[in-house]
């Protein structure tokens, strides 16, 4: 597993413990070194990783500039947190898809949070994250606290049932989901998760459309020129949002900038306010040694 322990990050320490519980043999690497990942890959040979998804693109960049050969080695599927590989129809995003076209690996889907003390995992059928009635109750609510209707989205919420120390009622995560309830191939009929849309409280209004960080990430992704971006969001004078969107690219020419603006245009219908910055200025903001994941969004509205 990539995933640390240390610095109080109760996921990773959850992970561990179970893992431990079912029989299998764990390695705890820590995040952030490509070199020693794959130094203890390479050593211990484990099968499966535990690790945020982005940095499989970075150990890949590692492996390919220092001549490993990575595509043969132990590894054959990771366990991926923190960050979206799919999109609402289960199908990979764009991430997804950058890391299997270098990394021939299965990659697994994963929610959770801290306050659930459960997850949401996918099956090897990869149609969402199964929920588990026996660890936690789940709706999913409109703005008036109301459960959806089927096959629509809303917040979800979560009761625990099995913590002790802090249990919660009705715990809105933030999250804005879909359910589905069809039975799923493998057997099981609890009810499966879709991928996060959005964090509600990062909603943005943009000239009258609704965009949520994810969809514009994926655009972002999208493009194999961009070795660095920052999605910032904040108030204009006049109240409303304004997006500035922060990248690194060794294309710095105006047909690049136009070309990812005509991209924004295409696929969510705004054309946001595009700065280019120097990498290694973007990449310490982006990948901050205190943050687990890379922080690719910045919300200074008031």
């Amino acid at each position: 597993m990539i995933t640390t322990i240390d610095k109080r990050f109760i996921a990773g320490l959850a992970y561990l413990l179970g893992l431990r519980k079912i029989g299998a043999g764990v390695v705890r690497m820590g995040p952030g070194i490509p070199e020693l990942q794959w130094d203890s890959i390479f050593r211990y040979k484990p099968r499966y990783l535990i690790t945020v998804p982005s940095f499989l693109l970075k150990m890949i960049d590692y492996a390919e500039k220092n001549g490993l050969d990575y595509k043969n080695s132990s590894v054959v599927g990771a366990v991926c947190i923190g960050e979206s590989i799919k999109n609402q129809d289960f199908t990979d995003n764009i991430l997804s898809q950058k890391i299997k076209e270098r990394w021939d690996i299965q990659l697994f889907s994963t929610y959770a949070s801290t306050e659930m003390s459960t997850a949401f995992t996918e099956c090897e059928f990869q149609v969402g994250g199964h929920h588990h009635p026996e660890l936690i109750i789940t709706e999913i609510l409109d703005e008036d606290e109301n459960p959806v209707k089927e096959g629509e989205s809303g917040e979800l919420t979560i009761t625990t049932l099995g913590v002790e120390a802090l249990p919660l009622l009705r715990f809105k995560t933030g999250d804005l989901v879909k359910a589905h309830y069809e039975p799923c191939k493998c057997g099981r009929n609890t009810m499966r998760l879709s991928p996060v849309i959005g964090r509600k409280q990062q909603m943005i209004k943009y000239k009258g459309t609704t965009l949520y960080p994810p969809a514009m990430n994926d655009i972002l992704n999208d493009f194999a020129g961009i070795s660095c971006y920052q999605i910032v969001i904040h108030s204009s004078e006049i109240g409303l949002d304004e997006i500035i969107i922060k990248l690194s690219t060794e294309n710095n020419d105006e047909n690049f900038v136009n070309e990812v603006r005509d991209h924004f245009r295409a696929k969510l219908r705004v054309s946001p306010k595009i700065e280019i910055v120097d990498f290694d200025t973007l990449f310490k903001i982006v990948h901050h040694p205190n943050s687990r994941k890379p922080i690719n969004f910045i919300d200074l509205r008031t």
